[in-house]
């Protein structure tokens, strides 16, 4: 009987020993889990502003379709502007502008080019040469990501095959004009839902405790304030 309660009393204090360190170690673990998790959701969220901001830049809008954004990177062209020469600082002292040298030089016509000014005699050719490359859009967003997959553009790391929610729409700024405005953004519940669900649901109480309507989970841009497509991690 000694024996049995012995053996007992060891089994209590080992399971309390391993009780005592998993209260301790479990917070630990979760919050290096998150961190690791976080910086993959991150990455993504960066790689969709990057694509809808020059999405913007070519169409003058932004989308709410994941098809429209991936097909841009993957099929669209980005144009890169070769510069070579430049205004000297009695030519601009003068009132000479970049834009206006190129609208000489552009005409093609030699003798109003050296007549303003804009001929390079050692070159024998225009002072100024301003030409665009254009490039694929994915190699020139994403340089040096020879790994960088478009198609997973969409998809929320450790989701499960959840997708980011992504919207536009127009706000009206303090001073009356219109903004256009983008968000992409994944819940906590959905790419750490396999993780401790206490340790959880008590990072997203934090979140909702804060004052002013903070998301619970990763957001890049917003629909509610025009916040110049920040994060809400930076």
């Amino acid at each position: 009987m000694k024996v049995v309660m012995r053996v007992l009393l060891a089994l209590a204090i080992v399971l309390l020993a391993y009780i005592s360190w998993k209260s301790i170690q479990g917070p630990i673990d979760f919050n290096a889990e998150v961190e690791r998790r976080d910086k993959a959701v991150i990455q993504r969220l960066v790689d969709i502003r990057t694509a809808q901001v020059a999405l913007r830049a070519q169409t003058g809008s932004y989308t709410a379709s994941f098809d429209t954004l991936t097909n841009f990177v993957q099929d669209g062209k980005i144009a890169t502007l070769i510069k070579s020469g430049d205004l000297t600082e009695a030519q601009l002292e003068a009132g000479m502008t970049e834009e206006k040298a190129m609208q000489i030089i552009r005409s093609g016509n030699e003798a109003a080019i050296k007549a303003a000014g804009l001929w390079d005699d050692a070159k024998n050719a225009p002072q100024l040469t301003r030409d665009s490359i254009f490039s694929p859009a994915v190699q020139v967003l994403y340089p040096n990501r020879a790994r960088f997959s478009i198609d997973s553009l969409r998809y929320i790391p450790f989701g499960r095959g959840a997708q980011f929610e992504m919207g536009t729409d127009s706000l009206i700024t303090a001073s009356g004009y219109p903004i256009q405005v983008f968000e992409a953004k994944a819940p906590y519940a959905v790419y750490l839902g396999d993780l401790d669900k206490k340790l959880l649901n008590q990072k997203i109480q934090e979140v909702l405790d804060r004052p002013g309507n903070k998301y619970p989970g990763m957001q890049v841009g917003s629909l509610e304030v025009a916040n110049n497509n920040a994060g809400n991690w930076e």
